[in-house]
C-alpha cells in the first residue's frame, strides 16, 4: 500500500490566507477562484484539505476567533482595574483590531453577521455565525451579572440590556471602522457611549 502523499503547503498558513479573503469579500462576494489564488493551491488541495467553501469558511471563522475574536475579553477581567477603564480597554482592543491597516478592516463575524438577511450563505455557516455571537452574549451576560453581585452597576442597570449594548456597541464601532472612521473618532465613541455604565 503506498503511503499518503504530503502535502506542500502549510495548512494554517492558507487557512489564514483564506480567512482574510472571507473577512475582506464576505461568503457571497468570495470564489473559489479567489481563495485558490490567494492560498497558492488548487480546486482539489482545497477540497482535500478544508472540505468545499462552506467548511472552509466555518474554519475562518474559528481561526479568527481564536485569533482575534476571544484576546479582548481578557480586558475585562483585570485586577484592581475599575469597571468604566475595563471596558473602555476591551472597546479600545476591539478598535484597535479593526483599524489594524495590516488587517482587512472591521470584523470578520461582524462583517458576516451583516450577510445573514440575504439568501447567499448556507445554512451551515449561519449557525456558524449565529453561534459564536450567541456565545459573546452569553459571556458578556455573564460578566455583568458577576459585576451586578459586586454591586459595581448602578441599581437600575439590567444585565441583559448591558450585555446587548455592548455587544451592539462593538459592532457599530467595527463597521464604522470598516468604512474608514479613524481610530481618534471610534475613541470618542467609546469614551461617551460609557457613561451609560
Amino acid at each position: 500500500m503506498k503511503a499518503g502523499r504530503h502535502r506542500s503547503f502549510d495548512e494554517d498558513i492558507a487557512l489564514g490566507k483564506a480567512m482574510e479573503v472571507f473577512w475582506t469579500n464576505g461568503y457571497s462576494g468570495t470564489s473559489l477562484i479567489d481563495l485558490t489564488q490567494a492560498m497558492g493551491i488548487n480546486k482539489p488541495s482545497l477540497y482535500s484539505a478544508f472540505g468545499n467553501k462552506e467548511a472552509l469558511f466555518k474554519k475562518s471563522l474559528d481561526m479568527f476567533v481564536q485569533k482575534y475574536g476571544t484576546v479582548h475579553a481578557k480586558y475585562l477581567f483585570e485586577v484592581d482595574v475599575c469597571l468604566h477603564d475595563r471596558l473602555q480597554q476591551y472597546l479600545t482592543s476591539i478598535v484597535n483590531m479593526a483599524t489594524n491597516p495590516q488587517l482587512p478592516g472591521g470584523c470578520f463575524v461582524c462583517n458576516s453577521t451583516t450577510e445573514m438577511s440575504g439568501e447567499c450563505v448556507p445554512t451551515g455557516a449561519l449557525q456558524a455565525i449565529t453561534k459564536i455571537n450567541d456565545s459573546t452574549k452569553k459571556n458578556l451576560l455573564n460578566f455583568f451579572d458577576a459585576e451586578h453581585l459586586k454591586g459595581n452597576l448602578r441599581g437600575d442597570s439590567s444585565p441583559a440590556v448591558l450585555a446587548s449594548y455592548l455587544l451592539t456597541l462593538q459592532f457599530g464601532l467595527a463597521t464604522m471602522a470598516r468604512y474608514g472612521v479613524a481610530h481618534d473618532e471610534l475613541s470618542d465613541v467609546i469614551a461617551h457611549s460609557l457613561t451609560v455604565v
